[in-house]
């Protein structure tokens, strides 16, 4: 969790709210949870990306979608400090997909939603493509 010390703001008030910029101090907290859950968000909207995790965790989230208890942040870990982030995905792959473009696509919609929501300079994201997830030939 990161928290910041907040000074006066200089933030204009919503509009018919009068404040002082004395009297808005306070802390903000940021939870891991919350900066993993907008990391996980953004690689799940890359086209080509077929799910986030892998293995015995990919199998649990399974279990939650189909009891509709969903975790959106399973396969992402984030390590925050004060200032910076950094970011590790992993995801399964939509067969046909070119991996490598595709771990750039997932960075840079990481990276981008990350800085501008959480607020943080993100120092890297690392993205393992675990599996590729090949189309059921069986289906009607």
């Amino acid at each position: 969790m990161v928290t910041w010390s907040e000074s006066p703001s200089t933030a204009p008030p919503p509009p018919g709210i009068e404040r002082r910029d004395e009297e808005m101090v306070g802390t903000t907290h940021i939870a891991d949870v919350a900066a993993a859950r907008i990391a996980a968000l953004a690689a799940r909207r890359v086209p080509g990306v077929h799910a986030l995790g892998a293995g015995t965790p990919r199998a649990i989230g399974a279990i939650r979608d189909a009891v509709g208890a969903n975790e959106t942040r399973s396969g992402v870990r984030v390590e925050m400090g004060s200032r910076q982030i950094a970011v590790d995905v992993v995801l399964i792959a939509e067969f046909g997909e070119p991996l490598r473009q595709l771990a750039e696509r997932v960075r840079a919609a990481v990276h981008h939603d990350v800085e501008r929501l959480v607020g943080l300079q993100v120092t890297e994201v690392n993205v393992e493509v675990a599996d590729v997830q090949v189309p059921d030939r069986h289906r009607d």
